[in-house]
């Protein structure tokens, strides 16, 4: 139960509501004196708790015969979450273009996130990937490769046109290039120059926001993370060229 409460006050319920839902799921139409029986909710909370979840859709008031109390029922766990899920969505898309709007035209933005671990490196290659919407430019070795072919798939698969250069082999570029990828295995060896110049890793999104760096032999990773758009045209160049 314990684990059940703390899940549902993550999605913005109240301990009490939370405690007085799960009641409500494990029996039938209570009152509020039932129901503070079942959750433990004081006496004095419960009925405040079960009109909230009536004002959130989560219990309905049903009809209490004769005696005309208060009977109070939960409605669908699964339409529940849905609204809250879909709410929560219309929420944070709201606040994002309210956000965007105060920041103004995203092209001026010229902050660079350090990026020093390949953990991070790859993980905001793949956060990039499955944010893209239009075009990827990628060029990155098979180990990294490894890493995001099923993101590039993925993005391949919702539309999305993928330019890529691998700097080493990997049979899994033969799955781009049948979902129509402008996938290609660079045609010199590079592996004399990685020693200097590690595995080099970039990938654009949208032609807007770049994450690039290089992984060498030792285990260190140099990168950042930018808008910036000279960082961002430079690497687009470089995957078409």
């Amino acid at each position: 139960m314990a684990d059940i409460v703390a899940a549902m006050t993550q999605v913005g319920l109240s301990e009490y509501e939370a405690r007085a839902y799960c009641a409500l799921l494990n029996g039938p139409p209570a009152n509020g004196y039932q129901v503070a029986q079942r959750s433990g909710v004081p006496r004095a909370k419960i009925y405040e708790a079960l009109e909230r979840l009536v004002e959130r859709g989560a219990a309905v008031l049903v009809d209490g015969g004769e005696s005309g109390t208060k009977l109070y029922a939960p409605t669908d766990p699964s339409a529940f979450i849905g609204r809250i899920e879909e709410s929560m969505r219309h929420a944070c898309g709201e606040a994002l273009s309210q956000l965007e709007r105060l920041r103004g035209d995203q092209r001026v933005v010229e902050v660079l996130w350090r990026v020093a671990s390949r953990e991070d490196l790859v993980a905001r290659g793949r956060r990039l990937t499955a944010e893209a919407a239009e075009t990827l430019h990628v060029a990155l070795w098979a180990e990294e490769f490894d890493s995001l072919r099923a993101d590039l798939i993925a993005a391949l698969t919702r539309g999305v046109s993928v330019a890529l250069i691998l700097y080493s082999r990997h049979r899994g570029i033969a799955d781009l290039q049948a979902r129509g990828a402008g996938a290609v295995r660079h045609s010199r060896s590079k592996n004399v120059s990685v020693p200097i110049l590690g595995r080099q890793f970039a990938l654009v999104a949208d032609r807007r926001a770049c994450i690039t760096g290089s992984i060498f032999a030792e285990g260190d990773v140099e990168g950042v993370y930018t808008l910036n758009r000279g960082v961002v045209t430079n690497v687009v160049d470089l995957v078409n060229h």
